[in-house]
């Protein structure tokens, strides 16, 4: 399928009653693209007149354009479009490099240096999961810094946030379901965030979108009432848990500087702080578009809106 902004465009046609001659080439609004001209016959049926035989000559390409070069002219399209998706585009390009490869810009080594010490970090932080396993005193639970374990944990719940847009992505839209990019925000935060906001397709003026319309097992998540509150009280949580648990890491003052010292030596923990700081930047850049689909008039529900694009975390609850 190709994206909404272009469309065949016919140059000519050769009648013969039954069988039909087509001369054509596709647009990117009303701009010619290259390589993309090409001719067609078809054939109907004279009993019923429905076509019962075609077949497409394109013109010859230096490269064949397949679903990777449809890809790129859609994301040239929609930058054309909307200029401001050169912002999370650039932000993209910059944060895989530097947050799993660069050495001297963030602290530690890069991803493909990682030594078992940090692996033994992302192993405890992912069995202390919402902080389930502390609080439940589990035996496996490992003892890490709760400064540490509140970032993570709130970095968690604030991707799983995003899952409130998921009506974003439905099947009647071009760039598809965006479950798997929530799903990679779980692992991957801003390396499948920041790729979606350049790559989806955004609302038209005018549609409402109702439940119907949505995939039923995404409108439970994204419709659901309880899902705010519930990833609220997860940040929060772990925003407490930070300061106050674990009091062998001493009181505010001496948790805060054991916390700085392990960030400026660890890559997981930094790369956190990274994800928290673009969350909050690129947090409102889904609302708009929410709001349009429901019907919401630009200018209307401002404070509402406001909130939910620049109060961090807190905005989408």
């Amino acid at each position: 399928a190709l994206p909404p902004p272009f469309q065949f465009v016919i140059d000519d046609v050769a009648d013969g009653g039954d069988t039909v001659g087509v001369q054509w080439h596709v647009e990117n609004d009303g701009t010619e693209l290259p390589f993309t001209r090409g001719c067609s016959i078809y054939k109907s049926d004279p009993a019923t007149g429905l076509l019962n035989y075609g077949f497409d000559v394109p013109e010859p390409a230096p490269f064949k354009p397949g679903s990777f070069s449809l890809g790129i002219l859609s994301i040239a399209s929609k930058l054309i479009q909307e200029p401001l998706r050169a912002i999370p585009l650039t932000a993209a390009a910059l944060y895989v490099p530097i947050v799993f490869f660069s050495n001297g810009i963030l602290p530690g080594l890069d991803a493909t240096k990682l030594d078992p010490a940090t692996w033994t970090e992302v192993l405890g932080l992912s069995l202390n999961f919402w902080l389930v396993a502390p609080l439940l005193d589990l035996p496996f639970s490992p003892v890490l810094h709760p400064g540490l374990e509140g970032i993570f944990n709130l970095l968690l719940a604030w991707a799983a946030m995003f899952a409130g847009f998921l009506s974003d992505g439905r099947p009647s839209k071009a760039s598809g379901s965006m479950v798997p990019w929530v799903a990679g925000m779980q692992f991957l935060t801003n390396a499948f965030y920041l790729p979606y906001l350049v790559v989806r397709s955004s609302e038209e003026d005018g549609v409402v979108v109702y439940k119907s319309d949505l995939v039923p097992t995404e409108a439970l998540v994204s419709e659901s009432r309880v899902l705010g509150p519930l990833l609220s009280t997860v940040g929060v949580s772990s925003v407490v848990w930070g300061l106050v648990a674990r009091p062998e890491f001493g009181d505010f003052a001496e948790r805060s500087a054991s916390l700085a010292e392990l960030l400026s030596a660890d890559r997981v923990g930094s790369s956190f702080v990274v994800d928290l700081a673009l969350f909050a930047l690129f947090q409102g850049w889904l609302v708009d578009d929410d709001l349009k689909r429901r019907g919401v008039e630009e200018g209307e529900l401002g404070g509402l809106r406001a909130i939910a694009k620049f109060v961090p975390f807190l905005g989408l609850g």
